[in-house]
């Protein structure tokens, strides 16, 4: 794809850019161990990672009021506490687990392919967990950004069209000049259909979302140095 046709890239960043799985099941493992309980932390984090999609659903259809991410995690936090009775996880507990949010780290292959990239495009986030989460877990990691598009301060979420179109507006650019990377289908799909360009990148671990048809993105990156390459040409 030639430069001229793109001008920004906006990436989303939860299983895209960051690991929240090896962050959270951390995070929880070791509360698990002061209390000499086992627990499937792979199973507790996934369960948590799909009730927060459940909420954020339910806030973006109207039933529930508006709330960001950090909030949504720890109300479901209070939920998955309750099932899990075993561990007594505090108030103090539930928010230590739900700070693992923010100190994920980056894929090896993200912060040279992001320097890289930012030679040519503007390179931002696009996503729907909260400013403080990508804030934090982005300075954890020593990367950084021409700037942080989270959806709570855009009014509306992924993957409401409105979304990736107020993204391509806020950075000065028209939605076909836009280019939405990530590893999850449905949200390129979403993206496609908002105007957008699109990068799937394959993922380094699969999750909720990561399958599905890949065959009509403009791009498909086998990693993050193979979609610099594709996007320096």
């Amino acid at each position: 794809m030639k430069k001229g046709q793109v001008k920004a890239l906006v990436f989303d960043v939860g299983g895209s850019i960051f690991d929240w799985q090896t962050a959270t099941r951390t995070a929880l493992a070791a509360l698990a161990k002061t209390r000499d309980v086992k627990v499937d932390d792979r199973a507790f984090v996934f369960d948590w990672r799909r009730r927060m999609f459940e909420t954020l659903a339910e806030v973006r259809s109207g039933s529930l009021s508006w709330r960001n991410a950090d909030q949504i995690h720890r109300d479901v936090l209070v939920e998955l506490a309750e099932e899990y009775p075993a561990l007594a996880l505090s108030n103090d507990d539930l928010d230590e687990l739900n700070r693992a949010w923010h100190r994920m780290d980056v894929w090896d292959d993200v912060p040279a392919a992001l320097a890289e990239l930012r030679n040519h495009y503007i390179v931002a986030i696009l996503t729907v967990l909260s400013l403080s989460i990508v804030v934090d877990s982005s300075k954890h990691a020593g990367i950084d950004w021409d700037a942080y598009l989270s959806c709570e301060f855009l009014g509306i979420y992924k993957p409401e069209p409105g979304a990736y179109q107020a993204a391509a507006r806020l950075l000065g650019a028209a939605p076909e000049e836009t280019m939405m990377v990530a590893v999850h289908p449905p949200d390129l799909l979403a993206a496609q259909r908002a105007g957008l360009k699109t990068a799937y990148v394959r993922p380094k671990l699969e999750e909720m979302g990561s399958r599905g048809d890949t065959s009509s993105f403009d791009i498909i990156a086998e990693n993050y140095g193979h979609l610099a390459e594709l996007l320096r040409t």
